[in-house]
Parts: C-alpha cells; sequence; structure tokens
C-alpha cells in the first residue's frame, strides 16, 4: 500500500476525497491528514514520509504554494497532486512553475481520480524498482570496496612495498584516506577463532560456514567505527585482523579495549566459539605498518582463549630499532643476491650477541623476517607455492620454539629455501623469470608499472627484461599492461555496477579522458557504448 496525506483546510473536503473511491483497492492508503501547509510540513518532518501527498492551493497560514516550495526544496522526491478550482489560474501558473505536473480540479470527478492514482502508482513502482535497483549496486560497489581495501592493506604487511606516494595514491582511490597521513598513528589487532571440542561434531564440511560467519560477525562489528579497517588472509580464515587508527590518543585504549570485548562477547554469543587476540604495539608512520603487525602477531601468539589482557607490550618497538626500513631492504638484497654470507651478517648485527635481548624481541624481529622472506618467495615463485605455505606455517609457529639457536637455525634454514628458489627462478632459461614478472603484473596493475621498476625490482637489465617479456608472452610490456588493464575494465563495464570514472581508477588509470581514449582504440568504442551494446545484446 501506498501511503497518501491529504492536506485541505476544509474538513468536508478531506471527508469527500477518502469517500469518493475505495483507496485500498486502488493500492493506497491516507495515513495523514492536515490543515494547512504549516502542519503538514510539522507532520512531515516529525514522522516517515508518505509516498503521495493530496494539497489544496488555496489555505490559510500557508497556502499551498508555499508548502509545495518548501516540499521541493526538503523533500525533491515526493509526489504531490495539487486540488484547484476554476479561479485559481494565477495559482497553478506558480504550481506549474515549481514542476507540479499532476493536479485535480474542484469537484474532484471519481473518474479522474481513479485514473491519476493508477499513473502515480505505476510512476512510484518504478521509482521503488530505481530505488532497489540503486540500493543493490550501492552494496555491490561497497562489497568490491572493501576486498579491495583489505587486500591492499595485506599487502602493505606482507609483500614487498612500492614507494610511498604510489601507495598513498592507491590508498586515497581506495577511500583510505585516513591511513595515507605522513603521521599516521594506528595499532593492529588479531583475532583467532578457536573451535571447541565437539563443537562440530566431526561436521567438517559445516567448517567453512563458521569461518564466513566469523569474518562477516569480525566485519559487521567493525564497521561501527570509521577508523577500523578489517582484512584477512585467505589461507588463514579463522584468523581476522584489523588496523586501526588512533584519532584520540587519550580515548584510545578505552576504545581498543571496548572493541575487543565486544568483539569476544559476539563471538562467543553468536557463533558458540572460543577466541584468542592479539594487541599490537602503536605505531607512527606507514613505514612501520609492518612492524604494528608483526607486533600483533607476536601478542597473540603469547594469548589464550582466557586471556583478556588488553594492554600491549610497549618494550617491542623500542627495542628493534635495529630493524629499520633501511636494514631490512639490505636484508633482502642479499637474499636476491644470493649472497649467504652478507646475509649472515646482516643477520648477526639485527642479533647481536652483545646485546641482551629479551626473548619476546628476538620472536619479534623473527616474525618481521620470515615476511620478509614471504614477500621474496611471492615475487619470485610461480606456480607451486608451497614455500610460501611453509613460511606461513612458520611465522605461526615460531613461538614453539624453545631457545635463540633454534630460532636462528631456521632462519637460515628458510633463507637457503628462498635463494633456492631466487636461484631457480632468476638462472633458468627466463621463461621462469617472465612467469614470475608476468604473475606480479597480474597481481599489481592497478598501480603505476613501468618496465624499468620492475627491471630494478626483478635484477635485470631493462633492455634485456624488455626484449625477454616480448619473446616470451609475444608483446611488449606497455601492450601485455594495456591490455591486461582494459580487459579488466570491460569485464566491470559488463556488469553494470560502477561508474566509468571508478573503473578507470580500479584498473589502474589516473585520468577516466585517458581511459576512456585507450578503450576505444583498443575496442573500437567509448566505455559508455560498450556498456550499452553489451546490455542491449543481453
Amino acid at each position: 500500500m501506498y501511503r497518501v496525506m491529504l492536506v485541505d483546510d476544509e474538513v468536508g473536503v478531506r471527508n469527500s476525497i477518502k469517500a469518493k473511491i475505495d483507496w485500498e483497492q486502488a493500492g493506497y492508503v491516507i495515513e495523514s491528514e492536515a490543515s494547512n501547509g504549516n502542519e503538514a510540513l510539522q507532520l512531515l518532518d516529525d514522522g516517515s514520509l508518505p509516498d503521495l501527498v493530496i494539497t489544496d492551493i488555496r489555505m490559510p497560514q500557508m497556502d499551498g504554494i508555499a508548502f509545495i516550495q518548501a516540499c521541493k526544496e526538503q523533500y525533491p522526491q515526493l509526489k504531490m497532486i495539487v486540488l484547484s478550482g476554476y479561479s485559481d489560474f494565477e495559482y497553478m501558473k506558480s504550481a506549474i512553475q515549481l514542476g507540479v505536473k499532476d493536479y485535480l480540479l474542484k469537484p474532484v470527478v471519481r473518474s479522474e481520480l481513479i485514473a491519476l492514482l493508477a499513473k502515480l502508482a505505476a510512476e512510484l513502482e518504478a521509482d521503488k524498482h530505481l530505488a532497489h535497483k540503486q540500493e543493490l549496486e550501492v552494496i555491490k560497489n561497497n562489497e568490491l570496496l572493501q576486498v579491495m581495501q583489505e587486500h591492499l592493506i595485506w599487502q602493505l604487511v606482507k609483500n614487498e612495498w612500492f614507494s610511498v606516494p604510489a601507495v598513498k595514491e592507491r590508498m586515497q582511490q581506495l577511500q583510505l584516506s585516513a591511513l595515507a597521513q605522513d603521521d599516521l598513528h594506528a595499532q593492529f589487532v588479531t583475532v583467532e577463532m578457536r573451535i571447541p571440542q565437539g563443537r562440530l561434531e566431526d561436521w567438517s564440511e559445516r567448517k567453512d560456514l563458521l569461518y564466513l560467519a566469523f569474518q562477516m560477525l569480525c566485519r559487521e562489528t567493525a564497521q561501527k567505527w570509521q577508523q577500523v579497517f578489517p582484512f584477512y588472509e585467505i589461507s588463514h580464515p579463522s584468523m581476522m585482523h584489523f588496523l586501526i587508527v588512533i584519532e584520540d590518543a587519550k580515548g584510545h585504549e578505552r576504545f581498543i579495549e571496548t572493541f575487543v570485548r565486544d568483539l569476544k562477547r559476539y563471538i562467543k554469543s553468536y557463533l558458540k566459539v572460543d577466541s584468542v587476540f592479539g594487541i599490537g604495539e602503536p605505531i607512527n608512520g606507514l613505514r612501520l605498518l609492518k612492524n604494528g603487525y608483526a607486533s600483533s602477531m607476536l601478542a597473540w601468539s603469547q594469548g589464550t582463549v582466557h586471556n583478556d589482557h588488553f594492554q600491549p607490550n610497549t618494550r617491542v618497538l623500542e627495542l628493534t630499532h635495529a630493524f629499520s626500513p633501511e636494514a631490512e631492504k639490505k636484508l633482502m638484497q642479499t637474499i636476491e643476491n644470493l649472497d649467504m654470507k652478507s646475509f649472515t651478517k646482516k643477520l648477526q648485527e639485527i642479533f647481536s650477541s652483545e646485546m641482551d635481548t629479551p626473548m619476546f624481541v628476538f620472536t619479534f624481529l623473527s616474525l618481521r623476517i620470515i615476511l620478509m622472506f614471504n614477500a621474496i618467495a611471492k615475487k619470485f615463485q610461480f606456480g607451486d607455492t608451497s614455500l610460501q605455505t611453509y613460511l606461513w606455517n612458520c611465522q605461526m609457529t615460531v613461538r614453539d620454539y624453545q631457545s635463540r639457536e633454534q630460532v636462528l637455525e631456521q632462519l637460515y634454514e628458510m633463507a637457503e629455501l628462498v635463494m633456492n628458489e631466487v636461484k631457480r627462478t632468476r638462472f633458468s632459461s627466463g621463461q621462469h623469470m617472465v612467469e614470475a614478472i608476468v604473475k606480479y603484473i597480474d597481481e599489481n596493475f592497478s598501480y603505476e608499472l613501468t618496465l624499468s621498476s620492475l627491471a630494478d625490482m626483478f635484477h635485470l637489465n631493462e633492455t634485456y627484461l624488455s626484449g625477454l617479456f616480448k619473446q616470451s608472452t609475444g608483446v611488449t610490456f606497455s601492450d601485455y599492461v594495456t591490455k591486461l588493464r582494459l580487459t579488466k575494465a570491460a569485464a566491470l563495464l559488463e556488469e553494470n555496477v560502477l561508474k566509468l570514472t571508478d573503473i578507470a581508477t580500479l584498473v589502474g588509470y589516473s585520468s577516466s579522458s585517458y581511459f576512456s581514449t585507450a578503450f576505444k582504440k583498443s575496442y573500437g568504442k567509448s566505455p559508455k557504448e560498450y556498456r550499452e551494446q553489451f546490455l542491449l545484446s543481453q
């Protein structure tokens, strides 16, 4: 039923209109009445909006024209029918100038009222369908945006970085401007869902549904606060991470405690499972995101289902100054240059025997180095991902080692494995190297990619890489990237969900006009024309 408001200063006229037809049969219900414009506006302000307003044009205090004008300003989507007499020409002219299209002459003729209501019902149904479609589009847009936001944050804490300006630009594109600040103050929280014995009663196929429910609950909880950004690793679905921007230093500690307590309670109440939390140390600056993440993983590794301590270990980052971004880059270069001697020397500098390093700091530094190993393995490994899986498992179990000697021995073993993978790729016939580079491009096409930056990243001569790439793929590097981006764009256009400007941004074009030019050159039609023709063919 569509809801109607009647506005007329004469009760008799209102009663006559109500008695004129069977409103319920016409699909309407008269929900409210008012005797003038002021009273009607008050009702609109105080309650839910009706679908239709039928208003007289001559009324005391506030006449129909003033009322219509106010409605157009405050409620532009509200449909209105104007009642007027034959002598109200000047009023009607003003109403038409305000955009009113539907009116009835007094006395109201039953057949005219029924016909007009039927016409408006069709319009209201079309509006409802359009609003529902737009709502679904917004939901799909938000879901896609969330997936890309989570993917970016996970890249930043796990993989090798692009330049800081490139990262900030991508954050802006994905509506993560809160993270793109030079003076970013943030903190990580990690939560793992632990299924009690007998919870699933051997129905192992239900575990995936439980993981999905856990992830959805974590995301829904995070949505209550604008400064909380959830993300997770697809290979470990029972664990979620949260990057939390510190907006109020004084109240942040209390906020973290509230957030963790609430989430722990929700997980127990709704999912009937236990949870273990890890609260990382606050960090300052984008460059320390990996440290913040590693500190939350360290805190998680020391937690239990009964541990409700909300204070992070505030000494971790203070005691790990030796593992700066610069030190990490040099350590990474020793691995990629297959220089075990230099790697050993750098590792000894980080784990100096002259320093009385607490075990929790030792474990933290090990976590950071394993993350670095994983980033290198992901870059150079193609096809088989067993090494990445092995490194992830090492990250999860590093806390179980009983001595520093055991941890160092494990790190040297992992370094050998990663170096072997780098060596296998770099010193192959060239095909393996190209496959690794293609995989990297496929995963990072939305960023600015240049042949020189890839040559530097994979330790190759730019001219050699250019020739090797074309020889292996049959196309130039530039043509490959362009085709990849435009193919992704065509798929998004066919989904008919995102705006053209959003699609341009998501596939790596900073300018929508440049995107349109490139698309038309490749497909022979503009993005708009491509979408329209595709929809017509369905």
